[in-house]
């Protein structure tokens, strides 16, 4: 039987798993969609040290299978950020799982719609989970990035 995913805070030890998971991404899937030179300026920064800074002021979580971290999304008020799974665990149901407890949360606290900022590699995941493209932002450092929102209130 497979072991359940469980979803938890961010702990000062995830930063190295965190930042690998990140990084195995960037240089294996999202390289598909990028520049050579974008992937090499977010690989740079997403160093385990850069996560440690983020989690001071963004709420981290990351999902684990059997005691190791497979994926990790992060809440800053209205917006997520920073959705990755590990790349042998892709297409498995870890990312909507994870953006789903992220929108409980969003939703427990009183926020209403969600934002986030999409890679290219990302926007036909996030459709799927109903979030639509609103704006698209171009950065020297980050590339292309669509701006997404979701009601998560049901009419």
């Amino acid at each position: 039987m497979d072991s359940p995913v469980v979803i938890r805070e961010y702990s000062s030890d995830d930063s190295h798993s965190i930042s690998n998971i990140i990084r195995e991404n960037l240089i294996k899937v999202n390289i598909k969609d990028y520049s050579e030179k974008i992937i090499n300026n977010i690989y740079e920064i997403f160093t385990p040290e850069y996560i440690a800074e983020l989690s001071t002021c963004r709420k981290v979580y990351v999902a684990i299978k059997d005691n190791s971290i497979i994926g990790t999304a992060s809440l800053d008020k209205d917006t997520i950020y920073t959705v990755f799974i590990d790349i042998k665990q892709h297409n498995k149901g870890i990312g909507r799982q994870l953006i789903h407890y992220i929108e409980q949360i969003a939703i427990d606290s009183g926020i209403t719609l969600l934002k986030l900022p999409s890679s290219i590699t990302g926007q036909k995941f996030y459709e799927n989970l109903g979030y639509h493209a609103v704006d698209v932002v171009e950065s020297e450092v980050y590339g292309r990035d669509i701006i997404m929102i979701k009601n998560l209130i049901k009419d």
